[in-house]
């Protein structure tokens, strides 16, 4: 579709909002007593850790585009729409089928979505929302009338049983939103969106192999070079200032107060870190849903889970303000305000 900037696109510009929600995370449960051997911790000790208590992963069978496809699927069935209606799909995931085709190309295919443009980004945990606003900005420019946003991992794959710091925390899933062009009369949609990134910490949380710059070879593979690495503490004390001060920013550019938020989608992390931004903000927690003690932290897929969770347990209602923020690896970090 070609776009052409008129006078009414001036003074009514186009909007998008979350047409329908989906999900899917695999059957299998791995708890912290199945854990506990391995990593050399109780399972009372990671719940005080994390506020993780189990998390998914997927079968042996089961790729990133499986799990994509199921929550897409979902999603389009919330929105009453078919594959047919989508013209874009972005798919945000650290974890692709393969390095080529993109996954959202697999999605694509699987779904029979024939005439929509596909493809990947890695934006680590703030995926999402990277891709969130990408599919906004196809609809604001006349590009795209709806898009299929996914974000799905399987980090069980490239996780080091052993590692305490990341083999505690991650669990497999994905969840997927349907964005649509909004009618010039309607008030709900995207309000905001703000996103930032500072490579500087990329050290921080990153898997070493396997890409241009150290290919796999025996040696790296018996290094164990691929299995992430993270700085847990570094990322632990950045992610609480980052997410706090990104909320309080936000929320003002929106001419709003914290009080006016109905819900907060935080990612997934660590409880630790949600329940220090909460409080520090004066946050209810009735206001703050949470998927990770039953389902981990699912990078990238955390927020959609999550929305997806409120959204269809009564949580998130027409007209409610809802705030996404997330903060993850390259280092980047993201927040959304939106009217429901």
């Amino acid at each position: 579709m070609q776009y052409s900037q008129t006078k009414d696109n001036e003074k009514n510009p186009l909007g998008c909002y979350i047409a329908g929600t989906g999900a899917y995370l695999p059957a299998n449960i791995v708890t912290n007593e199945d854990l506990a051997g391995t990593v050399r911790l109780a399972p009372e000790d990671i719940v005080k850790m994390t506020g993780i208590r189990e998390r998914r992963r997927a079968r042996p069978e089961e790729a990133t585009s499986d799990l994509a496809t199921h929550a897409a699927v979902s999603a389009l069935h919330a929105a009453g729409l078919r594959a047919k209606d989508v013209d874009l799909i972005v798919l945000a995931t650290t974890s692709p089928d393969m390095p080529s085709p993109a996954t959202a190309c697999i999605v694509q295919k699987n779904i029979g979505a024939k005439k929509a443009a596909a493809f990947d980004i890695n934006a680590s945990c703030s995926g999402f929302l990277y891709a969130l606003n990408i599919a906004e900005m196809f609809i604001k420019n006349g590009q795209a009338d709806t898009a299929l946003v996914i974000a799905s991992e399987v980090k069980s794959r490239f996780i080091n049983p052993e590692d305490k710091e990341t083999a505690i925390l991650f669990g497999d899933g994905a969840g997927a939103v349907v964005v649509r062009q909004t009618d010039k009369n309607s008030n709900k949609g995207i309000i905001k969106t703000r996103l930032h990134a500072d490579g500087r910490g990329g050290a921080w949380i990153h898997l070493p192999a396997g890409g241009s710059r150290i290919p796999t070879t025996p040696l790296t593979l018996a290094s164990g070079l691929h299995t992430m690495r993270m700085e847990g503490s570094k990322v632990y004390r950045a992610a609480i200032k980052t997410l706090r001060s990104m909320i309080i920013d936000i929320v003002k550019e929106c001419g709003m107060q914290i009080e006016d938020i109905d819900t907060f989608i935080f990612h997934q992390a660590n409880l630790r870190i949600i329940n220090q931004v909460i409080n520090r903000l004066g946050i209810e927690k009735e206001k703050v849903p949470l998927s990770l003690p039953s389902y981990g932290n699912t990078s990238s897929a955390s927020i959609p889970i999550t929305l997806d969770q409120a959204v269809r347990n009564g949580g998130i209602k027409e007209g409610s303000i809802v705030a996404l923020a997330s903060f993850g690896g390259g280092l980047t970090w993201g927040a959304s305000i939106i009217r429901w």
